[in-house]
């Protein structure tokens, strides 16, 4: 073999090595681009998922603020309540009140219809109550849910990409 056709086939060599050096340096490239893409989609995902499961949370705590809402009005309004009666309508506003967050801007106008009930002697004064806290109680339900489809739908933009 003579120089020159060695020196053909060293540079045949190391033109296709510097060729394989390029195409694995631009397929890694392409690879880290990918796996990039693919954790960032796994964060919205994860994000999403998160942001569903407090969704979750919100809408048990709505579901349970309304029930105990519904049956403090309800035991508000009964004439001459027992003592079996009585104990409940106070354990539902305790537990209205421990639902609750103080910092709520309704939560003084609740405490306010709540404890209307509470000193109302009479049946017309009982029902004169009842107006007030059904208002404030749709207020505060009505605002949570804003809250919980206002979050749905910012982790549903941000999961999709769209932020």
């Amino acid at each position: 073999m003579t120089n020159a056709q060695i020196a053909y086939a060293f540079l045949v060599g190391l033109i296709s090595a510097l060729g394989a050096l390029i195409g694995n340096w631009f397929s890694s490239r392409a690879s880290l681009t990918s796996s990039t893409n693919a954790l960032r989609g796994i964060g919205r995902q994860i994000q999403l998922q998160r942001a569903t499961k407090i969704a979750e949370f919100r809408q048990a705590w709505i579901n349970e603020l309304r029930e105990a809402m519904a049956n403090f009005q309800s035991f508000g309004v009964t004439p001459d309540s027992g003592q079996l009666e009585t104990r409940e309508f106070y354990k539902y506003g305790t537990q209205i009140e421990l639902l609750m967050n103080k910092a709520d801007p309704n939560y003084s106008k609740l405490q306010n219809a709540m404890y209307c009930f509470l000193s109302a002697k009479t049946i017309e004064q009982k029902f004169g109550c009842n107006a007030p806290f059904v208002e404030v109680c749709q207020d505060i339900l009505k605002t949570e849910w804003r809250v919980l489809k206002k979050e749905l739908a910012e982790a549903t933009e941000q999961s999709t990409g769209d932020s």
